[in-house]
């Protein structure tokens, strides 16, 4: 789920991961190719979750970051199409 706080943090989003292990993350890093992803609030103890696996929270968070990616082209696609239908008119 991606959340937003135009209150005090206007600049960034915030992925919501409401499965087990429950927690926040955020854009922490990005350059050209790359936005890194890391947790910044947990509700669950995530290092304790991943206790036995600990590679696990390393790949939780790729996948996280493999998903923004696909919402932030989805939301150019939706920008692109509302564009067009724009110019139809």
């Amino acid at each position: 789920m991606i959340a937003d706080d135009p209150v005090t943090d206007p600049e960034n989003e915030y992925i919501f991961h409401t499965e087990p292990p429950r927690f926040f993350a955020k854009r922490v890093e990005e350059d050209e190719d790359h936005a890194y992803i890391d947790i910044v609030e947990e509700l669950d103890n995530v290092d304790e979750f991943f206790k036995d696996k600990p590679e696990g929270k390393q790949q939780l968070l790729e996948d996280l970051e493999d998903w923004y990616y696909a919402y932030l082209e989805w939301l150019e696609e939706e920008e692109e199409e509302e564009d067009e239908e724009d110019d139809e008119f």
